[in-house]
């Protein structure tokens, strides 16, 4: 049996300030190459995770500059369920 990997479709990526300024400062991602990566691009893996804290969220495997990066990313209001907000994002 061959099971399917989740993917995800992320068409809106929302960033606060304060997340950009973390993901730049302090995990050396700008806002730009972390959209690049995520927002309209086919065949993303991610799984669920439920955060004892924050809730409900989807951790994406994504790359920048050749790095695998880890995206956690918080349903955001949309018309179409495609539109997340950016919890944080790493290299690992």
């Amino acid at each position: 049996m061959i099971l399917a990997v989740p993917r995800i479709w992320i068409a809106e990526l929302r960033i606060s300030a304060r997340t950009a300024e973390k993901i730049v400062t302090a995990h050396g991602i700008g806002v730009e190459e972390l959209r690049e990566a995520v927002v309209n691009v086919r065949g993303l893996e991610f799984v669920w995770h439920e955060h004892p804290e924050r809730g409900h969220r989807a951790i994406v495997k994504a790359f920048i500059r050749q790095r695998k990066v880890l995206v956690v990313l918080y349903p955001a209001d949309g018309p179409l369920g495609d539109c997340w907000n950016l919890g944080s994002a790493y290299f690992i």
